[in-house]
């Protein structure tokens, strides 16, 4: 399970885990139901030791698992443990106290406070109250008249219900007691507090108190709370009462209405539980709100509740109340019109189902779900096939419209069940061979075998006549049967197994490749027959006619026409009988296409059997059309039907033909003439109305053979081409006497009066065509050219207006006398005023768009998809005709002035036919209607609403519109080609329905550019089956995405899920020629190129200069794409015709090799970059980056079928890209949410004039951000083992026990951990997501790592070398310091025997022992030599005339002793910084003030190291003045790169000497105490209790036991006090990394907390802090954080202390017995105190500094009763454990000697470079980081103290303008900034102006940047007055910046 979790875990949040906590934890359970099997075995005896094994296993199970859970359930709760604890009590109850000590001391470890959480423990308090006694008092209440005394009380009363909780003998009976007790008082106080607002009529404040109490269970009518109160409910309404009470009295003083408003929301949301407030608990706080306040509620706010008995939404109201608080809603009208719109689009909604996924039932199949097969001939064929799953009608686009294996890799159907899915790839490529597809399986051999003679070799030959005999016997059933399926049942097989969309795909398929489709078809299953005319209705064909009017004959042309709408003669083939001599397929093959390609599948067809059953009554049409020569068979459009089979065998069929056919065609046998029912049929087709021609098949000719309208031909013996000219003559003739013009939609009246199935009458179909019609007839009531102004307004000019607006964001100028900010601030204001002029024209929704938007929500996907088909159909059929007629018009136009422009005509001439082509174009423009308009309208809607923030559920219900249509497989507009825009809110909202519909699937781009009209739409098409619908008559305008899935068996070997094409529209367009530039065409390459992971460049023709326009396109893309690092790839699709010889190709690759090199050095140049050739810009091969396409046509169009060779190529060309895709690295295959971001990271580039400049790469920066995290963890968990690590070496060095600390030593000590971490660090790198994108910097962040490793290693060691060096610098006094103390020591225990036995007291050996004292300490310190003098004054002297060498400076050092004060002199000791920009760097207040901070910082950080030396008590040493003029160097480095000023020399040297100067003094007292100190005779006296104590021992022998521990413990005090502040700062340091949000994260985390706290707390002189001194004011913020954490209401500070007490505790008690146990054996050793004494040193000896050396006064003690040591040191450690904890209770954070925030400073350093412009801190985790820096928001400049200046003649002038311009905004601007003197530099081009400005990455931010704005106009009065200007003139605050509000400010920064 721990595996499982940490494997989702892992998924869900992206990074690894370094603990397997899951693991640890069940490994951990495992151990203590182990360990309790053992103690089940304990007696109940006292046994120190057992308890000890508790305490060790305790500790062990701490350590592991980090919590005391497993201890508190699995271990206390164990009934054998607990019998064990009670009968060690039992038994300790009966011994006398003194010898009980210890063991209560062990227990109080092990229990306290676990014990409490036990849940059955009925022995507890028994155990606990002989280990503690104490008693707890209830405090008084007293009556309540405000909220301070009700939170007075409140806060009593939990602390008394704490206290009784925590008390060691408290029982469950007494806590329910407090409580009650507690319970009673507060109801008391709430009621007496009530009673007094009540007298005083304050409403307000009683409702608030109500309110928050009754949230807790208070009852106004008993006045009494319902249930028990504990401290949790108790914190509830203190928290709640505080925080709402000083919100309600802030908003009252401000506005009324918003105090009121926050009083209902308060009531309307507030609980105390973690549930929502239900919509009845809503309603009930309303109606009590509602009376309680009613003669007081504000107009606002009686407007609003009115509103809400409209609606009756609680969600609005909620709203609308934060709305008021937050100050954004002045009146309610605003609000009212977003009500509006929301009712409208309820309306549009209303009546909604959820969409049914199913396929609706149609009238055609109604009992196709419970059709059984009756057919077994065709129930064998599906199972063969494996087909049977999709009967009937069940196969859809979706099942094979996807990515294959076969698509990988090209291959052949190896058996039967495979040739469906082969046929249909096949198909897919248009490749017209798939009619001859065929399985020769390896089982069943398609020829006979060929036999073997082997054993026959010397036998006869068969005569001449055996060879000739026996022809009439059949051969073996064996060698004649088929092995293979008839191509044409697997095409009907395939049709019948097809649903609706399917039978339309395959059709429209078959008729691009020229084959004939099926139009009537009988059902094997069910012998119905079916008119599929669904499946035609996609179909179009182009042709040009000859049309006679009168004499005159005329040219008809037709382009796209759906050929099932067009009216045309019908001629019917029919056989009556059997013709084994003569094909009517191959004789319609003939007449249509001149046997050069078979339109009819004929019995001499490739993989053609004898039987193909499917085909048995199955009529196919197609069609003859024209192309307007004069070889055309025709003059017209022709269909040609085919009935397959014996006429006389299908007589529905046959009247169906014959009532729609204007020309019969029937193929006779003589035989088949005498056969009654043929004659019968001949008859009746002679004697109708249409013409006959009657084919005999077994006559050569027969004269004469026409009569009126019928034919007679015999075909016997007849030429081909002369019979196939003779019968194209007479259908001709017959065809153009005849007035039998038929629609194949017009057959559908004859097809239902037929009883035949129709497709149509689906129920799907037909609700979809109703509503289709229905729209449609909306359409055709307005102009054409006026639908989209008058139905879609939101996408014409006010569209075009807000992208203009839009764009003019990343082109900012200064206008008049306004600054950038301004003219941003103009702009958002116009944009917005255009969203809103679009609301208007949108709201209420017209009927299209209504009926558009609940069809789309209300209808199953199937109901949709024909709605889709039915709306194209109707609509292009709408406009087609007028935009042909348009179209010629334009063509006509550009003919002309083509001319002129090449005869150089009359310029006026040619203007007037320009604005009549301008002109033109825009009604084609305008008259041109699709579907994607009307999705592009929705689009439109979203956006105009999104830009009022609202939230509303039914506005992200239009893009889910959009994704529900990408997922159906329908292409969605990308780019609006007609504004050539991207909607980004609009796409982003679209990806973010299909990633919850999808989830965030890995998407692969594919993208193909080309010049108009190449064939690129048709080359996706034969690709990957799409079709990209656009409107009639253009061709695909800006980009379509549409989505195809990968097979879920090829994804992982792809490593993508889907593949997204993007189409484009066509570079070099004719109609966008003289309305776009060709920056217009590099935009749209350089978009699709950066969003694609390949691109196709689609090149047509063979002539170079003809390629050059896209070449150029492309390779701009290209360069850029280089630039910003993003890796593409590309294929060039050439077509060239035939693929002629080997040879003719290499030609045409070195040309076009050469082609690009020289384009490439154009387009670099343009794009200013160092590049020579194409290979430095992409990878380039032309043998495999170039794929050779056949032209399309194999032959002329219309009749010409595709060219097979065309076909090959695609499947190559597929097989190419996905072979290439599955090479793509996981970097560059994003996620669908990675993708959203790239689009926008591209366009908001491309918008801007310098791409490369403005590219942010945010999928990169996401996944830097990640790794910044994931290192900040890293290092913290190195650095906090290296101090812990620190502190125990340091210990060891105190003790002795470490006389050298060497680096590879070191090393050793941290491998293990530093091991881990990099193995975490592996993991990361190699299984994170991004680990494609994060390796780029997995070498620097292993350097890094390495160097802190390193460093924090040095630091260690130098540290532990210093105190080495302490040691030994002081071991020559320690050694003379020894040698007094043993020779006094011997003096005393020399004295001792004389005085042992006298029992004398303590008084009288003091005496005695003072009265020698003085006597030995005059001997023992008069040989001692005289300590060296120092000349303090001399040393600092010299180190400064050292130091400077100055002229001049040697009288000021000389003169030291008369600088007694340092005043900054700006004067004097400031350099101003040379002009910037159009302003100068004058010195303003706030630059005044960071001087004066600095040079604060500086004296005060001497004075800190000054005091640590003090308190160190070192002696004076020469370094020290040298680390005073480091400091000083160190400080004047501090002054901001962005700042107006530098400290000059002069600084230097005065504030030196000042320092020195005050340092010199303290120096010489430094000194004088550390001689004092080390003076023998001064020592030896400060030792005189010691020895004393030494002395007593020795005189009283085993009696001063209790003397001897005492002594011991007066060590072990002070040195246990150091290790548990030592030791608590690294824990509490841990603590708050892991608990405090604000240092979880990176260094970005930690500013986004410092600026969100800024704008909460909303003091200016906090923010100044923060702008001047960056680095303090995030120290100074972490130590207030850990401050706070440690010193708030639940008092941590002393919880972490008596945590660390206790560890330290248990340490001491564990060496303790460890010593005793070891020296209680040892009977070889007399001096068992002295190995005592080893022992527990060692065994403390990386804990505690205690060095055995102070212990040897003691060490020679005749204490024989060793085991006796335990009770009586526990005994000796008690007052120091009770003086220790009196003092944690008082404790504060300057009792730390390493402060702990300083520990997490260290972790947050990061980078400190400023911006070169604003001065914003860099936000990188990592010091001396790779790449640029960045920040997430720039400032306004007059943050840096900015003014404008103004030149007025030659010279600049000061004004007194305040700076508002943003460098975000600048860099988008036409405005420039100096370096230097004279150097002027374009914001655009900053990185030109080298250090620091190169080191900077500012991207232009089109966000609101709302943060600063707000601070700007939220304190301009303070910031007028630290920089003496004002926000006027030039500097004048931009409107908009004053509507921004603090949670507009916070919500920004909530995003980032």
């Amino acid at each position: 399970m721990g595996s499982s979790l940490r494997t989702v875990y892992e998924a869900l949040m992206d990074h690894s885990t370094s603990v397997i906590f899951g693991e640890e934890l069940a490994s951990a359970i495992e151990e203590a139901r182990a360990f309790l099997e053992q103690v089940k075995t304990w007696e109940g005896t006292v046994d120190e030791k057992k308890l000890l094994m508790l305490l060790d296993f305790q500790q062990g199970l701490n350590n592991r698992t980090k919590n005391h859970s497993i201890w508190i359930n699995i271990c206390l709760s164990d009934k054998a443990l607990q019998e064990f604890l009670v009968n060690t009590v039992s038994f300790c109850q009966k011994s006398s106290p003194e010898n009980t000590t210890y063991i209560k001391s062990l227990l109080q470890c092990l229990l306290d406070p676990h014990i409490y959480s036990v849940r059955d423990f009925p022995r507890a308090s028994f155990i606990m109250q002989w280990v503690f006694h104490k008693d707890q008092t209830l405090p008084q209440t007293h009556s309540i008249s405000s909220l301070d005394d009700l939170n007075t009380t409140l806060l009593q009363m939990k602390e008394y219900i704490m206290e009784v909780t925590y008390a060691p003998a408290t029982s469950v009976s007494a806590i329910y007691d407090a409580k009650i007790n507690a319970t009673f008082t507060i109801s008391q106080s709430v009621s007496s507090l009530l009673q007094s607002l009540q007298q005083r009529a304050q409403e307000d404040i009683e409702l608030l108190v109500l309110l928050v109490t009754t949230s807790t269970g208070y009852q106004v009518e008993s006045s009494t709370f319902q249930c028990l109160l504990g401290c949790r409910e108790i914190n509830f309404m203190i928290q709640e009462m505080r925080v709402a009470h000083n919100e309600y009295q802030s908003l009252k003083e401000q506005d009324v209405c918003r105090a009121q408003a926050f009083l209902l929301l308060t009531g309307l949301t507030i609980t105390s539980e973690n549930k929502k407030v239900t919509p009845e608990q809503k309603h009930d706080r309303l109606v009590f709100m509602k009376e309680k306040m009613k003669n007081t509620w504000s107009t606002e706010m009686k407007a609003l509740l009115e509103k809400h008995n409209a609606f009756k939404d609680w969600e609005r109201l909620e709203r609308d109340l934060q709305s008021f608080i937050d100050g954004q809603l002045e009146d309610t009208s605003g609000n009212l019109n977003k009500d509006r719109i929301t009712r409208h689009l309820e309306d549009a909604f209303q009546g909604m189902q959820p969409p049914s996924q199913c396929k609706p039932k149609s009238d055609s199949s109604k009992s196709k779900a419970s059709q059984t097969i009756t057919n077994p001939e065709f129930l064998n064929l599906l199972k063969r096939l494996r087909l049977e799953r999709y009967y009937p009608r069940k196969m859809g686009t979706e099942d094979f419209h996807i990515i294959h294996q076969t698509s990988v890799h090209n291959s052949q159907p190896s058996k039967d069940s495979e040739l469906p899915f082969y046929f249909l790839q096949r198909l897919l490529t248009m490749d017209y061979r798939v009619r001859y597809l065929t399985c020769k399986e390896a089982s069943k051999p398609g020829v006979v075998p060929t036999p073997n003679t082997s054993a026959e070799e010397h036998e006869p030959s068969d005569s001449f006549d055996d060879f000739l005999s026996d022809l009439d016997k059949g051969a073996p059933e064996s060698a004649s049967r088929e092995s293979h399926v008839h191509p044409m049942d697997l095409q009907m097989a395939i049709f019948h197994c097809a649903d609706d969309f399917m039978r339309q795909y395959l059709s429209s398929k078959l008729a691009f490749c020229q084959f004939a489709l099926p139009l009537l078809v009988p059902n094997p299953g069910t012998s119905q027959i079916e008119f599929p005319l669904w499946s035609l209705s996609q179909i179009k064909k182009s042709w040009k006619g000859m049309v006679r009017s009168g004499e005159e004959t005329r040219i008809s042309s037709h382009k796209n026409k759906l050929i099932y709408q067009a009216e045309m003669p019908i001629v019917s083939f029919l056989r009556i009988g059997s013709s084994p001599s003569s094909s009517k397929s191959q004789l319609l093959n003939a007449l249509l296409s001149r046997r050069k390609h078979d339109t009819f599948f004929h019995r001499h067809c490739e993989g053609s059997t004898k039987d193909c059953f499917l085909m048995k009554g199955v009529v196919e049409i197609s069609w003859y059309l024209p192309r307007g020569s004069d070889n055309d068979s025709f003059n017209g459009p022709v269909a040609f039907c085919n009935l397959h089979g014996d006429a006389r065998d299908y007589e529905p069929q046959l009247q169906f033909l014959q009532e729609i056919s204007a020309v019969n065609v029937v193929l006779v046998s003589e035989l088949d003439q005498s056969n009654e029912k043929g004659r019968k049929i001949l008859h009746d087709l002679w004697q109708s109305q249409r013409p006959l021609v009657c084919l005999f098949t077994e006559k050569e000719s027969i004269a004469a053979g026409r009569s009126g309208q019928n034919v007679r031909i015999g075909i016997k013996n007849r030429n081909e081409a002369e019979l196939v000219a003779e019968l194209t003559k007479n259908i001709r003739d017959l065809v153009e006497g005849s007035s039998m013009l038929v629609s194949l939609n017009a057959c559908l009246s004859t097809a239902r009066q037929r009883g035949f199935l129709v497709d149509e009458d689906a129920e799907a179909c037909v609700t979809a065509k109703r509503t289709a019609i229905k729209l449609v007839n909306l359409l055709k009531k307005e102009k054409l050219s006026e639908i989209k102004s008058q139905l879609l307004p939101l996408q014409g000019k006010l569209w075009y207006m807000w992208c203009k607006k839009d764009k003019e964001l990343t082109r900012l100028q200064e206008k008049g006398n306004k600054s950038i900010e301004h003219h941003r601030s103009q702009i958002e204001l116009e944009k917005s005023a255009i969203r809103q002029e679009q609301l208007r024209k949108a709201f209420p929704l017209n009927q299209l768009m209504k009926t558009v938007l609940y069809f789309f929500q209300s209808q199953p996907d199937n109901t949709k998809k024909f709605f889709l088909q039915w709306m194209k159909i109707f609509m292009d059929d709408m406009s087609s005709d007028r935009l042909d007629e348009l179209k010629r018009k334009y063509h006509q136009l550009w003919s002309q002035i083509l001319a002129l422009k090449k005869n150089n005509a009359n310029n006026n001439l040619k203007t007037q036919l320009m604005k009549k082509l301008d002109a033109l174009s825009d009604e084609i423009n305008d008259s041109s209607i699709g579907l994607e308009h009307i999705l592009r309208e929705v689009g439109q809607i979203y956006e105009a609403l999104e830009s009022t923030n609202s939230k509303e559920k039914w506005y992200v219900k239009l893009p889910e519109i959009a994704a529900d249509l990408m997922v159906l497989g329908y292409p969605i507009e990308l780019m609006d080609g007609d504004a050539s825009y991207v909607p980004l809110q609009w796409i982003g909202a679209v990806f973010d329905r299909l990633i919850e519909k999808l989830g965030d699937k890995r998407v692969f781009v594919l993208s193909v550019l080309g010049i108009q009209s190449t064939g690129k739409s048709t080359l996706l098409n034969a690709m990957f089956g799409l079709q990209f619908n656009v409107s009639a008559g253009r061709c695909t305008r800006g980009a379509f995405m549409q989505l195809i899935k990968v097979d879920e068996k090829l994804q992982q070997d792809l490593n993508f899920d889907y593949l997204l094409i993007v189409d484009t529209e066509g570079l070099r367009a004719i109609e966008m020629a003289n309305k776009q530039s060709l920056n217009h065409d590099n935009e749209l390459a350089t978009f699709v190129t950066g969003i694609s992971n390949m691109t196709l460049i689609n090149i047509f023709g063979e002539n170079l200069s003809e390629m050059q326009d896209i070449l150029q396109i492309a390779l701009h893309a290209f360069l850029r794409m280089k630039q910003v690092n993003i890796s593409l790839r590309f294929l060039f699709v050439h077509h060239v015709g035939e693929i002629t010889a080997k040879e003719k190709n290499m030609e045409g690759q070195r040309r076009l090799q050469e082609k690009l090199d020289e384009m490439t050095l154009i387009s670099a140049q343009q794009e200013f970059c160092d590049i020579t050739c194409f290979s430095d810009v992409i990878c380039f091969d032309v043998n495999t980056h170039i794929h050779y396409f056949a032209h399309l046509w194999e032959g002329n169009p219309p009749m010409a079928p595709p060219n097979p060779t065309y076909s090959q190529n695609v499947q190559e060309l597929k097989s190419k890209i996905l072979q290439a895709a599955k090479k793509e690295s996981h970097s560059s295959v994003l996620r669908l949410s990675s993708l959203k971001v790239r689009i926008s990271d591209l366009w908001n580039a491309l918008l801007n004039e310098n791409f490369v400049f403005s590219f942010k790469n945010s999928v990169e920066i996401a996944a830097y951000k990640k790794l910044e995290t994931a290192f900040s963890q890293w290092t913290w968990q190195l650095r906090s083992h290296i101090l812990d690590l620190q502190m125990k070496l340091e210990n060891k060095v105190r003790n002795g026990e470490l006389g050298k600390v060497s680096t590879k030593h070191l090393e050793k000590l941290v491998q293990k951990r530093s091991d881990a971490i990099t193995k975490n660090m592996e993991t990361f790198f190699g299984e994170d997501r991004d680990r494609e994108i994060l390796i780029q910097w997995k070498c620097s962040t292993e350097l890094k790592l390495k160097e802190l490793r390193e460093s924090l290693l040095v630091e260690t060691r130098r540290k532990c070398e210093k105190l080495l060096e302490v040691k030994k610098s002081q071991s020559k006094l320690d050694e003379r310091k020894s040698e007094y103390e043993n020779e006094l020591l011997r003096k005393s225990r020399e004295l001792a025997p004389f005085l042992k036995g006298q029992k004398l007291g303590e008084s009288e050996l003091r005496n005695r022992f003072n009265s020698i004292w003085k006597q030995w300490v005059t001997e023992v310190s008069s040989a001692a030599p005289p300590l060296e003098e120092v000349d303090i004054d001399v040393d600092i002297e010299n180190v400064l005339l050292d130091h400077f060498k100055e002229p001049n400076v040697v009288k000021q050092i000389l003169n030291l002793y008369q600088n007694n004060i340092f005043s900054l002199d700006i004067e004097k000791h400031v350099s101003k910084k040379k002009g910037f920009r159009i302003f100068s760097k004058s010195l303003d207040d706030a630059d005044v003030n960071n001087m004066h901070h600095i040079t604060e910082s500086i004296i005060m950080r001497v004075k800190a190291n000054i005091e640590k030396k003090e308190k160190d008590k070192m002696d004076y040493s020469r370094t020290f003045i040298h680390e005073i003029l480091k400091e000083v160097g160190k400080g004047m480095n501090s002054v901001p790169n962005t700042a107006n000023y530098t400290f000059n020399k002069d600084y230097r040297i005065d504030l030196s000497l000042y320092l020195c100067r005050m340092a010199a003094e303290r120096f010489k007292d430094m000194h004088t105490a550390f001689r004092k100190a080390n003076d023998p005779v001064v020592y030896l006296e400060s030792k005189r209790e010691d020895f004393f104590k030494c002395f007593q021992i020795s005189c009283q022998g085993d009696s001063c036991i209790t003397t001897f521990t005492d002594f011991l413990c007066s060590k072990i005090a002070p040195a246990l006090r150091h290790a548990i502040y030592e030791k608590t700062a690294l824990d509490i340091a841990r603590d708050v990394k892991d608990k405090i949000p604000d240092f979880r994260g990176n260094r970005s985390t930690l500013e986004y907390y410092m600026l969100k706290y800024l704008a909460e707390e909303e003091k200016f002189e906090k923010f100044m802090y923060y702008l001047n001194a960056p680095g303090d004011f995030l120290n100074n913020y972490i130590k207030t954080k850990v401050e706070t954490y440690c010193l708030d209401k639940n008092r941590r500070l002393e919880m972490f202390l008596r945590d660390s007490l206790s560890r330290y505790y248990e340490n001491i008690q564990s060496a303790v017995f460890a010593s005793t146990t070891v020296v209680k054996d040892r009977k070889d050793r007399k001096d068992k105190i002295s190995l005592w004494l080893d022992e527990f040193c060692r065994a403390l000896g990386d804990v505690l500094s205690l060095p055995r050396s102070d212990l040897k006064g003691i060490e020679h003690q005749e204490i024989t009763d060793v085991e006796f040591l335990n009770n009586a040191i526990t005994k000796a450690l008690s007052p120091i454990m009770y003086d220790l904890r009196k003092e944690f209770e008082e404790a504060r954070m300057n009792s730390f000697e390493r402060q702990p925030h300083t520990i997490v400073a260290e972790q947050f350093a990061g980078c400190q470079e400023q911006c070169p412009f604003c001065g914003a801190v860099c936000t990188n985790t990592m010091p001396n980081h790779d790449g640029d820096h960045r920040v997430v928001f720039h400032r306004p400049q007059v943050l840096r103290g900015l003014i404008w200046y103004e030149i007025r003649g030659s010279k600049c002038h000061k004004t007194d303008n305040l700076i508002t311009d943003i460098c975000s905004s600048l860099v988008s601007s036409d405005c420039t900034f100096v370096v230097g003197e004279d150097t002027w530099i374009p914001y655009k081009k900053y990185r030109d102006a080298g250090h620091p400005y190169s080191t900077w990455s500012i991207p232009p931010d089109p966000s609101m940047q709302a943060y600063w704005k707000w601070f700007v106009s939220s304190f301009r009065t303070q910031l007028e007055h630290c920089y003496n200007g004002k926000f006027h003139g030039k500097g004048e605050i931009p409107a908009s910046w004053h509507t921004v509000t603090k949670q507009n400010a916070l919500a920004e920064l909530e995003k980032c």
